[in-house]
């Protein structure tokens, strides 16, 4: 098994067609059949389903498929960070920040980059918390803020922020960010919620269940612009961090209460893997990531929260 034959079978897997592979990688047709059957003797398994349609991955082409990706972006690594022979950083780096904070972290995150490193490319993936961790942990995101409120024997974590949970409702809903609300009042609302088992619906009926009270639920979304986008038409309410509103709260589209109850806190941590090479520009990228949020929380830019973190 080599690099190019591991470059033929995922460029194959991508254009479902020898013939597009070919002139993609810009190399004759018969190369490219014989560089996957190679790989096919070699492993002793087919990759492909052969047919007029196209090709397309076997189940056992797909598991090969994510070791294939993740060992491609290692090696483009460590071709980058051996040939800098001027010391300056370049390169491809992937972080990934969850949806209520990408608003705020992604433009002050981009200037710092840009400005120090001009050389490097930045690549923004907002996502959810759970799904942050697991293309983190394959390999398809270099560094996350996630919550760190399951560990992973895959992933070493650095606390940063602790966030406060808020009772979210519309411009004419009977809430002050000056008098906390109680379990058992917002048991009495219709709760606009992410789908189980979203990490922060967990924590949710966690809470509840503990505090021995029932949840209203009337709808559940799996986007966050259209939980807000509900909560606005005055649909219900929902409960998130108060970071998640910032851009809204001067315009009174939403009002806002915080939620007395101690386990309604978040713990937002920075994640890097322990299961590959981290290299000298995503650690220094991640510095970055902490510098950006640790500003953002003493300006008090990043709201209802406090830092934790060294």
């Amino acid at each position: 098994m080599d690099i190019k034959q591991l470059r033929s079978f995922i460029t194959i897997s991508e254009t479902k067609n020898i013939t597009k592979a070919a002139a993609l990688l810009n190399i004759v047709q018969p190369a490219v059949s014989r560089q996957i059957h190679l790989l096919e003797d070699e492993l002793g398994v087919e990759l492909f389903e052969r047919s007029r349609h196209g090709m397309h991955l076997t189940n056992e082409g797909k598991i090969l498929e994510e070791y294939a990706r993740r060992a491609l972006k290692e090696i483009e690594t460590a071709k980058i960070e051996l040939t800098s022979s001027d010391g300056a950083l370049k390169g491809s780096v992937n972080i990934g920040i969850l949806s209520s904070l990408s608003e705020l972290l992604s433009v002050a995150l981009m200037r710092i980059i840009k400005e120090k490193y001009p050389n490097v490319n930045l690549k923004i993936t907002v996502g959810y918390s759970g799904h942050l961790k697991e293309w983190l942990e394959n390999g398809e995101i270099d560094v996350a803020l996630i919550y760190g409120s399951t560990s992973s024997k895959f992933l070493d974590m650095q606390s940063m922020v602790q966030e406060q949970l808020w009772l979210i409702g519309s411009s004419q809903a009977n809430l002050s960010a000056e008098q906390s609300i109680e379990l058992k009042d917002i048991s009495q609302y219709d709760l606009i919620l992410p789908y189980a088992p979203h990490r922060l619906r967990t924590l949710i009926e966690q809470g509840f269940h503990k505090a021995k009270y029932e949840l209203k639920i009337s709808a559940e979304v799996n986007d966050l612009a259209v939980q807000k986008q509900l909560v606005k038409e005055g649909f219900g309410y929902t409960i998130l961090p108060l970071v998640s509103i910032k851009n809204d709260l001067g315009n009174n589209i939403f009002r806002a209460a915080p939620i007395n109850h101690p386990d309604f806190t978040r713990e937002v941590v920075l994640a890097l893997p322990n299961t590959r090479h981290i290299s000298k520009l995503v650690h220094t990228i991640a510095q970055k990531v902490i510098l950006v949020s640790k500003a953002s929380v003493i300006e008090q830019e990043w709201l209802g929260c406090e830092w934790i973190g060294k």
